[in-house]
Formats: C-alpha cells, structure tokens, sequence
C-alpha cells in the first residue's frame, strides 16, 4: 500500500511534469504559427497535422485525467464544484480552439486560399495564449489545494505509468 502522506505531493508532482511536458509542444505551437506565413499550403498543413496529432497524443490525456480525477477530487476536497469551474471552463475554449485549427488544415487540404493563413495564425496564437493562461491559473491556484495535509489519499489516482514513477521517486 502506497504511503498516503506523500499521495499529494505525488499528484502534485505529477501535474507539475506533465505540465512541463505540455509547454514543450504549446512552444511549438507558438514556432509554428510565427512561421505560417513562411511556408505554403501544404507544408503548413503537415505543421497542423503534427499540432493536431499533439492534441490528440498529449493534450487531450491530460484533459481527461484532470476532468476525470484530479477536478472531482479537488472539488470534494473543497465542497464546492466552483474549484475547478473556471478550469473546466478552460477545457472547452481549448478544445473549440483545437477545433479550429482542424478546420483550417481541412480547408487548406480543400485549397483555401493564401488569405486564410492570417486566420490559421489567429487561431495558433489562440491556442497558445488559452493553454500558457490554462497552465499558469493550474499552478498558481489549484494544485496548491493539493498541498493540504488533510488530504489522505493514493497514488491509484495517477494515470498509468505514473504510479511506478511516483513510487520509484
């Protein structure tokens, strides 16, 4: 049995790396949309594709595990589901924003025309910005929740493959 008096800084550190994962393709994303100007249609929407594929890879797990666990959690922790509201809130700007950006690479696909490029970069720097400000509002105000001392809990709410690295550590 995990010890429970480290579960939450299990947890936190967790989140902290995952989160430093996901800067690590949000900085990507931000390269990407800089250089859309650069490059022709179809070279951009291979860059889309990768953004996309990293949604799909990285971000969206992470999304899912902070709704499915971490969010219930912290709001049973708190009484309150206006905890995380503003983060789950966050969740759904970011997947219409990602939603946008997969219009765009279907419109190029179909050959939108050189003028839709301002609007594909609109759209990147939208994601970024609501992803930098998603991350930055976690870190400041609800994995800090995580620190409570009366928070007895395990390391079974980790998603596969973090267990054994919390464990480990």
């Amino acid at each position: 049995m995990a010890d429970t008096t480290d579960a939450p800084r299990a947890v936190w550190a967790f989140e902290e790396h995952q989160h430093r994962e996901l800067v690590h393709g949000i900085n990507r994303l931000h390269d990407y949309a800089c250089d859309v100007a650069n490059w022709a249609a179809p070279e951009l929407s291979v860059h889309l594709k990768e953004i996309l594929g990293w949604i799909d890879r990285d971000l969206e797990p992470h999304i899912a595990w902070e709704e499915s666990w971490l969010y219930p959690e912290i709001d049973s922790r708190t009484g309150t589901p206006w905890a995380t509201r503003a983060a789950r809130f966050d969740h759904a700007q970011i997947r219409t924003m990602a939603g946008r950006i997969k219009t765009d690479r279907d419109a190029l696909a179909k050959g939108a025309a050189h003028e839709h490029l301002a609007e594909v970069r609109c759209h990147m720097f939208g994601l970024e910005a609501l992803l930098r400000a998603h991350v930055e509002r976690e870190e400041r105000y609800l994995i800090p929740l995580l620190a409570n001392d009366d928070w007895a809990t395990t390391t079974d709410a980790l998603p596969v493959g973090a267990k054994a690295s919390s464990e480990a550590g």
